[in-house]
């Protein structure tokens, strides 16, 4: 079992590894996928989503687990160690990363070609899941893939309008705000993005353009998308491809708790999100249309808190109080962050990018205790 140490808050991992200058040193077994999985106090899950991937189809592949749990039982721990007796299950505990932060370290330690992400509160839906995602690359001018969502105990169909979520699956608003739509069931080869979990990506992708700023605490996938606009060649594409198909789980404990945000913290999530990221990567149309991105942002809040908050969903009545007084108070909300922005790029200057994928050296693996 490959069990890395690691302490401290630091994203620099203990053993302090060596980077290259290229991809990961060679390895004569080198896998075809590298699974990546970030793991916070769901060990239990995660022990349920390795038997799956065990299951798979196709045996080439390796799952690198980045392992952050501040909390697990013994028996929890016992188990993760005798599913990690499988030569292809690698665990790195790290200090909480977050979702980006945990996906960039595993793309570090990946061995393979082709690198996947996925979350550890979902499952594949079958055992040919990883096949499924696979095949797209078959063809060289795939980029990325992202498999269909199937919501635990969704509605059927799971869009009132199908026929303008498979139209709008995976792409951009004229705000480049990201249309999901994963739930929808054609094949779409035309997407401008990928979801953070059940989507693949080549290596060579990430080494043309790095990978995801971790400094999102929401939206965190977007900004890798957003830039490969400028370096995507004629003839490349991304796919959404339903047949890699997964299980997508909500409410379960653990993980960023991002549905348990109250407004005003979920609020000053997007607040980054639109200046730092919308505006980064798309400064003049943000610019040119901010007016309407203030309202733009007020309707987020609001579908976000009526649709997908465990905090205000249950109740209705509360939920519109609280947007309610959110109306009221975003103007000054807004003008507060912004010196609230101001200031930090003064203190702190501007936002470290992760516009550079510089992997680890292979790294020294000690034995797991038992």
């Amino acid at each position: 079992m490959d069990l890395t140490r690691a302490s401290g808050p630091s994203r620099v991992p203990a053993y302090q590894p060596t980077r290259s200058a290229g991809r990961a040193s060679a390895s004569p077994s080198r896998p075809r996928a590298s699974i990546v999985v970030g793991s916070y106090n769901r060990l239990s899950c995660l022990c349920e989503l390795i038997e799956i991937f065990l299951a798979q189809d196709v045996a080439d592949f390796e799952v690198i687990v980045v392992e952050q749990s501040t909390k697990a039982t013994a028996d929890q721990r016992r188990r993760l160690a005798e599913l990690a007796r499988d030569p292809r299950i690698r665990i790195f505990p790290r200090p909480p990363l977050g979702g980006a932060g945990a996906r960039n370290e595993g793309c570090r330690l990946a061995r393979a070609d082709i690198i996947v992400a996925f979350d550890d509160d979902d499952l594949p839906a079958s055992t040919t899941w990883l096949s499924s995602l696979l095949k797209n690359f078959d063809d060289p001018r795939c980029l990325g893939v992202s498999g269909r969502h199937i919501l635990e105990n969704g509605p059927t169909p799971p869009y009132a309008n199908m026929a303008k979520a498979r139209r709008r699956v995976l792409s951009y608003s004229p705000l480049m705000w990201q249309r999901c739509f994963p739930r929808t069931d054609v094949r779409n080869d035309r997407i401008a993005n990928l979801m953070g979990g059940n989507s693949a990506v080549r290596r060579s992708l990430l080494e043309r353009i790095g990978l995801w700023d971790e400094f999102p605490r929401c939206e965190n996938e977007n900004s890798l998308w957003l830039r490969l606009e400028a370096h995507r060649q004629p003839g490349e594409y991304l796919v959404f491809d339903p047949e890699a198909a997964m299980i997508r789980r909500l409410d379960v404990d653990g993980g960023m708790a991002k549905r348990t945000l109250g407004v005003f913290g979920f609020g000053w999530a997007m607040f980054e999100y639109f200046h730092k990221v919308l505006g980064y990567y798309r400064r003049r149309r943000f610019l040119a249309l901010y007016p309407i991105y203030f309202a733009f942002y007020f309707w987020v809040i609001c579908t976000w808190t009526w649709n997908e908050s465990a905090r205000y969903r249950s109740k209705h009545v509360r939920a519109v109080a609280t947007l309610g007084g959110f109306a009221f108070a975003q103007p000054v909300t807004w003008t507060i962050w912004l010196a609230r922005l101001a200031i930090d790029r003064i203190r702190k200057g501007p936002v470290q990018r992760e516009l550079a994928f510089v992997p680890y050296d292979e790294p020294v693996a000690v034995e797991a205790a038992a």
